[in-house]
């Protein structure tokens, strides 16, 4: 994922605080008789799912469904190791409300009122230790963790007081945290079982920004934590009937905006055809291919569903999305994936079949290198072999969806069955990798040539010796 080192430093806009939206929102609430108007309830009957027993099983991968610095949510909270973290939200609440008690017991009673909703959230009984004000606190101060951790992700602009308050606030959190702490942070954002529901997140921005200063934070916060500083290509998240049930859930939708139709369904009677035609394929690595004469290129979007075919007269074209392979790309795509396998997912699979896809294309450091060297995997990790591992060691349990890329994956095969197109790539591939082969198949070219013309002037010559020319 992206780095945030020199985040401070930028210029990009991010949503100013508003205090005197605040107070809108909070002359609004009273005269509603302190309710909360719908869009800002929660309203999912889906519940923030634990990682599934069967991931776990996997030893080498079980550290990575874990947090390291803050626990978001019940499922970690109170472990001893996350005291650090724990420490610090106090701060970050008062960061948020700006010091103002009136407007954290307003932020607090908002939550408390949801209280029922929010337990059923989570997986039954992991919330019943804890009080109804215990929980309410815990999610004020999570959600203002999170925020107070999106402001100082995101370079600030505006006047100068408001600049020198983020850069402010980001100080403290790096005292007080630490930069070993910092920088694990947003690795335990991506974690499923490190959640608290999204409509209290939304809930607080929306009382802390106006809608379209929280949408922009929201979206540039989501972006940049994928992206990096990549230009944006896309200006907000797709929109949905309903708000994303938690954070990881808003990534997903972030990476997976669908530039292409939803995949269609097939009838039960042409399941085998389109099994033989879509799922089963020759081709497998970046070498495969390249051998076949396709070629890489990365795409313009951002959305890991973003793959496109195009073949040619001799050559193909592969385009693949762009993404970063950091020290957390591991963890991100595994909770990712343990999100989709969980029951009641409303997700296809879409992030599991793109990890399969590209495992299927990397199976060796050439495949690698040739994928950083177009610019479809940036590497901070320092190797091309790290990056292998990585691929190596994400499992997905072949419960990919072989109809995220049926077209893809069928024109692929198609070009790659057409003889017409691949045997002159075949040939260059063959015998014109490298200069050494060409110097080579240039010399043998020669050589041939040279016999071919010693053997026909010997022949030439057989011939008069044995016919000699008789003068008339």
């Amino acid at each position: 994922m992206a780095n945030f080192d020199n985040r401070l430093s930028g210029s990009s806009p991010i949503p100013q605080i508003s205090p005197f939206h605040e107070i809108q929102i909070a002359e609004n609430l009273t005269s509603n008789g302190g309710q909360i108007t719908s869009d800002h309830r929660c309203t999912s009957r889906r519940v923030i799912q634990k990682v599934p027993e069967l991931l776990l099983n996997e030893e080498k991968n079980r550290q990575d469904y874990i947090p390291k610095a803050v626990s978001i949510g019940p499922y970690h909270h109170g472990k001893p190791d996350l005291r650090l973290a724990e420490s610090f939200k106090p701060k970050a609440l008062e960061m948020v409300v700006s010091g103002c008690k009136e407007k954290e017991e307003l932020y607090y009673q908002q939550i408390k009122k949801d209280i029922i909703r929010i337990r059923k959230s989570y997986e039954e009984h992991t919330t019943d230790m804890y009080s109804d004000s215990e929980l309410a606190r815990m999610m004020l101060l999570d959600a203002c963790f999170i925020i107070t951790h999106m402001e100082t992700s995101i370079p600030p602009v505006g006047n100068s007081e408001q600049v020198s308050k983020l850069k402010e606030n980001y100080s403290s959190m790096i005292h007080h945290l630490g930069r070993l702490t910092m920088s694990i942070v947003l690795r335990d954002m991506f974690l499923l079982e490190n959640q608290i529901p999204f409509c209290i997140l939304k809930l607080l921005i929306n009382l802390r920004y106006n809608k379209d200063e929280s949408q922009e934070l929201l979206n540039r916060y989501l972006h940049i934590s994928l992206f990096g500083e990549l230009p944006q290509k896309r200006s907000s998240l797709p929109v949905n009937e309903e708000d994303a049930l938690h954070l990881l859930e808003a990534f997903h939708w972030v990476i997976i905006f669908d530039p292409l139709p939803n995949p269609r369904t097939i009838d039960q009677s042409d399941a085998r055809r389109e099994a033989e035609k879509y799922y089963i394929h020759s081709f497998r690595s970046v070498a495969d291919l390249k051998a076949k004469g396709i070629k890489l290129k990365a795409s313009l979007g951002q959305s890991l569903k973003d793959v496109k075919f195009k073949s040619n007269l001799i050559y193909g074209e592969l385009q693949l999305p762009t993404w970063f392979v950091s020290i957390y790309a591991k963890v991100f795509f595994l909770n990712m994936i343990a999100y989709e396998l969980s029951p009641g997912s409303p997700s296809n699979a879409e992030v599991t079949s793109c990890v399969s896809f590209m495992k299927s294309l990397i199976e060796t450091l050439e495949d690698v290198k040739e994928l950083r060297e177009k610019k479809i995997l940036l590497n901070t990790l320092g190797s091309d072999e790290a990056v292998l591992n990585v691929y190596r060691e994400i499992n997905t349990y072949e419960a990919d969806n072989p109809l995220i890329f049926q077209d893809v994956k069928g024109k692929i095969q198609a070009h790659c069955n057409s003889k017409a197109k691949t045997w002159m790539a075949e040939l260059i591939h063959t015998y014109f990798r490298s200069p050494w082969t060409v110097i080579a198949l240039l010399a043998a070219s020669f050589l041939l040539c040279l016999t071919a013309l010693q053997c026909y002037y010997g022949a030439v010559q057989t011939h008069y010796a044995m016919h000699p020319k008789r003068d008339n």
